[in-house]
């Protein structure tokens, strides 16, 4: 049977994202943004053609309100209301906080933060009206846990989670929910790339030994998607391997 409800996850080309476009495939229509990975947006949609819902990929930059807009505008007019939001969509450029551009502090505050309110503003009152849905923040141990080299980074992933509490408490009337997903570590790309000797000092300081997996990850948001979770808003789920205990 044909899923009736559809999701968006942005930034979903690739990493942590292309997997919870792939799990969420056989339950939901998905639609995803991309940015620079064209090949890699096409490649996905080709994969998950064997799953029952449909996949489609769209450059979207969210840091851009009229192009969040205009992408709404269209998916809001051809399917409805999403069922649900994964608010994927990040970057870090990484520097010591004394160091970093001015450039580089706004490009992550746009990609991270300011995005989320251009769709939240787009599609929020769509879901409100048909109440019923779910979004998911994807968030990092970092906002927790802290990195040198990461005070943008980890002032977004932080701001996440107090957006999740406070937009929780928003529309909870409008039986939507509001939670956040905290992953560690993962095997990404960012990780296949570390010398072998420094993910062996990463797995070291994590209690589980060994990086997660990316689709223990997108089974949380599954859950959180889920009617397993119904009475969950709010909320924050680490996912780390025990790292940040």
């Amino acid at each position: 049977m044909k899923p009736d409800k559809w999701v968006l996850v942005t930034g979903g080309s690739r990493g942590i994202g292309e997997s919870v476009v792939e799990h969420l495939a056989d339950k939901y229509n998905v639609v995803f943004t991309w940015l620079r990975e064209e090949e890699q947006a096409r490649a996905l949609e080709s994969e998950c053609a064997q799953f029952a819902g449909k996949v489609i990929g769209f450059r979207c930059d969210g840091t851009c309100a009229a192009q969040v807009d205009t992408l709404a505008a269209n998916l809001l007019s051809e399917h409805g209301a999403p069922f649900g939001i994964i608010h994927n969509a990040g970057i870090t450029r990484d520097a010591l906080h004394f160091r970093q551009t001015s450039q580089d502090w706004h490009a992550v505050i746009n990609t991270n933060l300011n995005a989320i309110f251009h769709w939240n503003q787009a599609l929020l009152p769509a879901m409100m009206t048909k109440s019923e849905g779910s979004i998911v923040m994807m968030s990092s141990v970092s906002a927790i846990k802290g990195n040198a080299g990461q005070v943008a980074y980890a002032a977004t992933k932080a701001a996440m989670l107090g957006m999740t509490r406070s937009l929780a408490k928003e529309v909870a009337r409008f039986n939507l929910r509001v939670n956040s997903v905290l992953p560690g570590l993962i095997e990404t790309e960012m990780v296949q790339v570390m010398a072998e000797a420094e993910k062996k000092i990463l797995r070291k300081g994590i209690p589980m030994r060994r990086f997660g997996r990316k689709e223990e990850v997108s089974q949380v948001v599954g859950f959180l998607l889920s009617d397993g979770s119904s009475y969950i808003t709010g909320q924050s789920l680490v996912v780390d391997g025990g790292i940040t205990i």
